[in-house]
C-alpha cells in the first residue's frame, strides 16, 4: 500500500491554463517542488503558481531552481511555504528492475478526493498501478521510463514510485510526462473514413528523478525545512 508520506507530498498545481500534478522532495534540508515542464511552460525566474488546499486555489510564490535539459519534461521550483512533512522519501530508480510494480499518482481530469485533515487539508490523488517495461537513454544521456498502464490527462507531472520486494519504503523513480498515443482512424461500419482520433496505447512515458536532482544540485536553492513548520498556509 502507497504511505502516506507519498499521499501528503503530492499535489495539484495550476499555472496558467494548465493544471496537473506536483510533488516535492527534500535534499540536504530543503524542499522542492517537482512537477512537468509542459504544464509550467514559459514560468518566470520568480513567478507564482496555484496549489489547490482547503477546496480552492491559493497562489503560491516560487523560484524557478531549473529544468531539465533537452527532452526531459521535468522542471524543479522553490516553494516560498512549506507544503510536506520531511518524513524521508528517497528519489532514485538505482535497483529498480524490469516488470516490477510501480505506482503513479495524481489527479485525472481534475478528480480528487476530500480528506480534509487525514490529508493536511490538500486533495487526495489517485493512484494507478504499472509495471516497468522498459527504460533507455536517449543520445544526450535522458532517462525514459516506459510503463505499462493507463495514463489520463492530469497524472502530468506526478511522482513514479516504487519500492523493492517484501518492502513498504517507497522511492520515487520518475516523473509522469504523459502517454504514448497513436492516430487511429474512424471507420463507418467496416469502411475507413478521413477521420481519425488519438488513442492512448497504455504506454506511459516518465522520466528519470535524477534529472531532478541533477538541477537541484547545480542550484541548491530550495525552502529550507523548518521542522516546527509543517503547515503551508495558515
Amino acid at each position: 500500500m502507497i504511505t502516506a508520506n507519498v499521499y501528503h507530498r503530492t499535489s495539484r498545481i495550476k499555472y496558467g491554463d494548465s493544471h496537473g500534478t506536483c510533488f516535492t522532495i527534500d535534499v540536504e534540508g530543503r524542499q522542492y517542488l517537482i512537477t512537468a515542464k509542459h504544464l509550467v511552460e514559459g514560468i518566470s525566474p520568480s513567478d507564482t503558481v496555484e496549489v489547490f488546499y482547503n477546496n480552492r486555489w491559493r497562489p503560491m510564490a516560487v523560484t524557478l531552481v531549473g529544468e531539465a535539459p533537452s527532452e526531459a519534461d521535468i522542471t524543479v521550483l522553490a516553494p516560498s511555504v512549506r507544503l510536506s512533512p520531511d518524513i524521508p522519501l528517497p528519489s532514485t530508480n538505482a535497483g529498480i528492475v524490469y516488470a516490477q510494480d510501480v505506482y503513479f499518482l495524481g489527479y485525472p481530469y481534475n478528480l480528487f478526493a476530500d480528506i480534509g485533515e487525514v490529508n493536511r487539508n490538500f486533495p487526495m490523488p489517485f493512484v494507478k498501478k504499472a509495471i516497468l517495461s522498459s527504460m533507455s537513454k536517449t543520445a544526450e544521456g535522458i532517462e525514459r521510463l516506459f510503463l505499462d498502464g493507463h495514463n489520463n490527462p492530469g497524472f502530468s507531472g506526478g511522482p513514479v514510485v516504487w519500492t523493492q520486494a517484501g518492502k513498504n519504503d517507497y522511492s520515487v523513480a520518475g516523473v509522469v510526462s504523459g502517454f504514448q498515443s497513436v492516430n487511429e482512424p474512424v471507420y463507418d461500419g467496416t469502411t475507413p473514413t478521413t477521420l481519425a482520433y488519438r488513442y492512448n496505447t497504455g504506454i506511459i512515458i516518465a522520466y528519470g528523478i535524477q534529472h531532478a536532482i541533477a538541477v537541484i544540485e547545480s542550484n541548491p536553492i530550495g525552502l529550507e525545512l523548518m521542522r516546527n513548520e509543517d503547515k503551508p498556509y495558515r
